[in-house]
């Protein structure tokens, strides 16, 4: 059997992660799907979901910083645009905005002393 058929993942991730993941890969889609409502000139919607603050918390970003926010939302922008209508591609570009995340909080945290 090849891997690209199996149903369930390779690594079970802990309730916390897979419930990060989830909220990045739903995030993605989002911004995807405002994007293009904004290019065809409908923009300013109330209803776009946000669950940055969620995010971030939980990657472990205690601040409440504009440039904390901004680097999560300039993520967003740079991985929607490469999703594709197929569950492993939004999961692939949840999985790198994560990946950054963590970076990113790893370097503050050696930038301010605390590793």
């Amino acid at each position: 059997m090849k891997l690209k058929q199996l149903q369930y993942p390779l690594v079970k991730l802990p309730a916390q992660k897979d419930l990060l993941l989830y909220l990045i890969k739903e995030e993605l889609k989002s911004r995807r799907f405002f994007n293009g409502l904004r290019e065809i000139g409908l923009d300013d919607c109330y209803f776009q979901p946000d669950f940055s603050s969620i995010v971030l918390a939980y990657t472990g970003f205690t601040d409440e910083e504009n440039a904390t926010y901004d680097f999560y939302f300039n993520l967003l922008e740079k991985y929607s645009v490469m999703i594709e209508p197929a569950d492993e591609s939004v999961m692939k570009h949840a999985f790198n905005v994560y990946i950054d995340l963590l970076a990113e909080r790893k370097r503050r945290d050696e930038h301010e002393g605390k590793v």
